[in-house]
């Protein structure tokens, strides 16, 4: 080598190391910004490849570097180029964006990475240990360069199929990269004429890196340029909701207008007024209702007495029958729950209420109360609809003002039969009866029933104002039929 390609060497050498040191840096610190792993693979990339270089460097005496080729460390030499090509693969899959456009290879070439740089570690421990440099030197040449030669033209091809014009910075740096490295090295194999060989490695470098720093700032360009479209669509969709929110608002203000006009001649009519003051009573009347329903379908002594009842199985130790009466009392809250909500249930829901109600009011009673209810084999209860909880007050009264002070057995009967178009249904206790209830009652200035009976029969004239059904009730005491009986009968009519 002449003294002059000696000193273009020495340039080169250092024009392309602080060249790679340069990159390095800004590579890994728009890494730390971003923390896009495409900065950080090419910035080991340079920063390994730089230090590949040291080997050439013009700054180390001959002495040192012969020195350290003839020793067990030379492999760190082809180690580090091995690692430095894995890094430039992984730049390669990021930049490209690989994992998006071929899952399938990408897996496929990191599995080949990873397993590329651990056999290569285990060979360079070897070499090291066992002092046979010769042996990393031939895994170098005859198994790393044609393996990785073939993944460079597989890179090549899989690069060509990218819809995007990144693709190009990757191709012509790689091609360009190894035309000159290839160069090189045949010029330093086969010939000793013209320009040193390493020159030509030098010159495909500093092509490579010029061309991905481009690549590089192509691409932070287009991933600017997609952030401002997609703030350019944000204001877009805003501009366009907020468009839509004035038209939207002005077609109110519209509407409005129009219905402020039709109200003014409503009102000039003096229908608005009239109308309005009947639903206003109407809805008032029916939230009355609605209220009293409630507060009169379930006495509130009922739920406290019946939860005393179950907390007294439990300390009994008779969990059997707690449980059995807490499941009847949940179900038996939820249907009331339900029943708040329907305007309407059919009979067998009101009787089956019934019976839970019966349920946990017999706990009371020691189970004392004989209830029954019996249907007619021709009464479809599934197809008769009534006002929820109806029943509810009257078997409330046979309990409480006919049952509680009587001696004996006790009992309440549910019959249901069917009349041509009209359905029948009785509940007849043999309590103490309506007169001695009554004379009780006013001793204790108690008026419940009264108040029960008088607001199921304002429950009953809504449902047939609404619906277009005939249903009402008599009370009668059994004693007024058959002397020496005692007891009441309330029997429903159900006319459709």
């Amino acid at each position: 080598m002449s003294i002059e390609q000696s000193k273009l060497a020495s340039m080169l050498w250092g024009f392309v190391t602080s060249g790679l040191v340069i990159f390095f840096l800004f590579s890994i610190l728009v890494y730390i910004q971003s923390r896009q792993k495409t900065f950080l693979y090419y910035s080991l990339y340079n920063i390994l490849l730089a230090v590949s270089l040291l080997y050439n460097s013009p700054y180390i005496p001959l002495s040192v570097l012969g020195d350290f080729r003839n020793s067990s460390f030379f492999p760190l030499s082809w180690f580090i180029q091995i690692v430095y090509n894995t890094f430039l693969f992984f730049f390669y899959i990021e930049f490209l964006e690989l994992r998006t456009y071929f899952p399938k290879y990408s897996k496929n070439l990191i599995r080949f990475l990873r397993i590329l740089i651990v056999v290569s570690t285990i060979m360079l421990l070897y070499s090291i240990l066992s002092g046979q440099t010769i042996a990393y030197r031939n895994f170098f040449v005859y198994v790393f360069i044609p393996l990785i030669t073939l993944v460079v033209l597989t890179a090549l091809y899989v690069a060509g199929k990218i819809p995007n014009k990144l693709k190009y910075f990757i191709i012509s740096g790689i091609i360009v990269y190894q035309v000159f490295a290839y160069t090189a090295l045949l010029k330093s194999v086969y010939t000793t004429e013209g320009l040193y060989p390493i020159i030509f490695f030098y010159v495909g470098i500093m092509i490579e890196t010029t061309l991905f720093m481009l690549g590089l700032g192509y691409k932070v360009k287009l991933v600017y340029q997609e952030k401002i479209n997609a703030q350019n669509r944000i204001i877009e969709e805003q501009e366009a909701n907020q468009l839509l929110k004035e038209n939207y608002q002005h077609e109110l203000e519209r509407q409005l207008e129009e219905k402020v006009a039709e109200l003014k001649t409503a009102i000039e009519k003096n229908e608005a007024e009239k109308l309005n003051s009947l639903t206003l009573t109407f809805e008032s009347e029916i939230s009355l209702l609605k209220l009293d329903a409630l507060r009169s379908q379930m006495n509130p002594h009922f739920i406290f007495n019946a939860l005393n009842s179950i907390k007294a199985y439990l300390i009994d130790n008779n969990k059997e029958k707690a449980v059995y009466y807490l499941n009847k009392f949940a179900k038996l809250i939820r249907k009331i729950l339900e029943s708040s909500r329907n305007d309407s249930v059919s009979l067998d829901e009101e009787l089956e209420t019934i019976e839970l109600y019966m349920h946990i009011e017999n706990i009371r009673f020691n189970d004392a109360i004989n209830f029954s209810v019996n249907c007619a084999q021709n009464v479809n209860l599934s197809t008769t609809r009534l006002p929820g909880l109806i029943l509810q007050p009257f078997i409330e009264n046979a309990l409480w003002h006919g049952l509680m002070l009587k001696e004996g057995e006790k009992n309440i009967a549910i019959e249901v039969k069917s009349m041509g178009n009209t359905i029948l249904l009785s509940i007849t206790d043999n309590g103490i009866g309506r007169k001695k209830a009554k004379e009780k009652s006013e001793k204790k200035s108690f008026t419940k029933e009264s108040l029960g009976i008088q607001f199921a029969q304002e429950r009953l004239n809504y449902f047939n104002k609404t619906q277009g059904t005939r249903y009402g009730f008599i009370i009668s005491d059994l004693e007024d039929e058959t002397p020496g009986i005692t007891g009441t009968s309330v029997v429903f009519t159900f006319l459709r």
